[in-house]
């Protein structure tokens, strides 16, 4: 008998037996919902060892990157929220090209395409710019993240009633990070252990997102 679909996506597989949730989740679900979404329990299996998040630990880490981003995502659609956390996990490859990108770097790329894909949606195709010249390159690297392929290899941008939700709560969430002081990359680094990256050396291929068991 095959596994049923994970109840959190419906579209993957149930691999790990989750005891918040009493049923079957996949991988991917795990890695990027846990301790955001999913009310983990402190004695699950996979809070530890080969499979815990770079916050192993480390508890007021854990819910100081929870309340970072948490708030937001709990607004969103379960599409958009699936969305937000590839992006978050894409973020850790654009860092390792981009060694002077920071928090505040990316919150004006971020607002940029906000504003873009806002305008979009009252009807007006123009794309602003941002505020900082420096991050005309990354607001290009970011719509790439946001991208999909369709079965021709086409790229294919997602629909603005998702992507503008998306951007805003990212948006929001790098403001109220920003606002904390706590460093010149503390938003970066909680992407990065809420979905179990790291920035990659120079030239080294970004392996897989989530661990598979």
């Amino acid at each position: 008998m095959s596994a049923a679909p994970c109840p959190l996506c419906r579209q993957r597989k149930g691999r790990r037996a989750c005891p918040a949730k009493g049923a079957l989740i996949c991988p991917h679900c795990c890695g990027t919902k846990r301790r955001v979404e999913i009310d983990c329990p402190d004695d699950c299996a996979y809070l530890s060892g080969a499979h815990a998040p770079g916050w192993d630990g480390r508890e007021t880490e854990r819910r100081r990157d929870a309340r970072r981003l948490a708030p937001y995502a709990q607004q969103l659609s379960e599409p958009q929220a699936r969305m937000l956390f590839l992006v978050l996990a894409g973020l850790a490859a654009i860092r390792a090209r981009r060694p002077d990108l920071t928090d505040a770097l990316l919150g004006k790329a971020v607002e940029a395409l906000r504003k873009s894909a806002e305008t979009r949606s009252r009807g007006i195709l123009y794309d602003h710019p941002p505020e900082d010249l420096r991050a005309l390159g990354l607001v290009q690297e970011l719509k790439g993240l946001f991208q999909a392929r369709d079965q021709a290899g086409q790229a294919v941008a997602p629909d603005d009633r998702d992507l503008h939700p998306v951007l805003a709560a990212l948006d929001r969430a790098l403001a109220e990070t920003l606002r904390e002081g706590a460093g010149p990359c503390a938003f970066l680094d909680t992407a990065a252990r809420l979905t179990g990256t790291r920035a990659q050396p120079s030239g080294e291929r970004l392996g897989p997102l989530i661990l598979e068991p």
